[in-house]
């Protein structure tokens, strides 16, 4: 994908603008549309949560980033494993649960925050340009995703979502979840990416951090 396209919604102002004035939109991304606020204006993050799928109202949010350094400002700690999945697998389909920084936007302060960075290259613009933005999923009553803008555009009619973004295909499976404060981190949910790939990138990982340091000789052994 290369751009972003307005298909429906009240304002005319493109996603950034929209996003800075504290307005809720829709987005197409991996896995289906998610309705989309920026974490520091919790009033439209309440909005979003009170707007998406009924199935998953007590779901945390995730947060989208377009940069690396974007998502280790969100987290107290960014550990080696960490590191090896996201430089193996971003941008992609993988969510990663970090320790969080501080309280997540929406006051349920669990203490992780959850972090994903799109293939898209129009959604990683979009969140160099505004900074993390935080995604809720939207779906069916029974759980399934809506994948189609059509309905998206028909759902949302009302004043409180601004507008619906195209951004290409979102069908297919989700990202995969991977709980980051663990060690070694744990699969909580299969989904672009299997399991089996998780746990390559992480063996390969550490059989080239195990060959850096036996190259570079006892001194940078004793050190890591």
């Amino acid at each position: 994908m290369t751009e972003l396209r307005i298909v429906g919604g009240r304002s005319r102002a493109e996603p950034r603008a929209a996003l800075a004035e504290g307005l809720v939109i829709a987005l197409a991304v991996h896995g289906g549309y998610h309705l989309a606020a920026l974490p520091g204006h919790p009033e439209a993050v309440a909005v979003a949560r009170a707007r998406s799928s009924t199935s998953l109202h007590e779901a945390p949010f995730q947060l989208m980033v377009g940069l690396g350094a974007q998502a280790m400002a969100q987290a107290s700690e960014w550990s080696r494993e960490t590191r090896i999945l996201t430089d193996r697998m971003w941008p992609g389909p993988l969510t990663v649960v970090v320790p969080s920084q501080a309280l997540a936007a929406d006051g349920s302060g669990d203490g992780v925050v959850r972090i994903t960075m799109p293939a898209s290259r129009a959604l990683r613009a979009l969140c160099r340009a505004c900074g993390p933005v935080a995604l809720l999923a939207l779906g069916h009553p029974d759980g399934r995703p809506l994948v189609a803008r059509e309905e998206v555009c028909a759902r949302f009619t009302g004043n409180d979502i601004a507008l619906v973004v195209d951004g290409g295909t979102c069908r297919g499976p989700g990202p995969t979840v991977v709980d980051c404060t663990a060690s070694p981190p744990v699969v909580c949910r299969v989904g672009a990416f299997p399991e089996s790939y998780v746990d390559a990138a992480l063996i390969m990982g550490n059989r080239r951090a195990r060959w850096r340091t036996k190259r570079a000789g006892p001194d940078a052994a004793s050190l890591s």
